[in-house]
């Protein structure tokens, strides 16, 4: 099991940032070279169904990272400004659980992001992820990164 943990301040409201975390499409905004789409016509809540690539497509082949997951929390800014997004990745690159919480702070909301995950392959796979894992951060910290500037633009 591998787990990947970043963090940022948006200078926005949770419910400004809550947004812009949920426009699954919209997505490809903020995370780099990544397109989501929803499967089927359901696009908030619990239940959403959808799949993520990150990489290109050569016509209808995907060549990347492909991950097709279900949302399994969702818990809406509340009055106090907190908020919950779960999903569950499905495969087939990997399986596990993502969650974004977010949190009011001095000068907007504080945005963490937590990923615990499994490769398919045994433990030579877990090897190779743990020697890119401080890639992963990196990756997952500059998107969170490109949500506080997309958020913050918005505004």
């Amino acid at each position: 099991m591998t787990i990947v943990r970043a963090t940022t301040l948006v200078r926005a409201t949770p419910a400004a940032v809550w947004e812009v975390l949920v426009d699954w499409p919209g997505q490809s905004r903020w995370i780099p070279l990544t397109t989501v789409d929803v499967l089927g016509d359901r696009d908030r809540g619990v239940g959403v169904r959808a799949v993520a690539l990150s990489g290109r497509r050569l016509g209808r082949i995907p060549v990347g990272l492909l991950d097709r997951f279900v949302v399994t929390g969702w818990t809406a800014p509340t009055a106090r400004g907190s908020a919950e997004l779960e999903v569950l990745h499905l495969g087939p690159c990997f399986t596990g659980i993502g969650v974004f919480r977010l949190e009011p702070a001095d000068g907007g909301t504080t945005v963490g992001c937590t990923e615990v995950f499994e490769v398919p392959g045994g433990g030579v796979a877990e090897l190779a992820v743990r020697a890119v894992l401080p890639l992963m951060r990196k990756g997952l910290e500059r998107s969170l990164r490109g949500l506080a500037t997309l958020v913050e633009a918005g505004r």
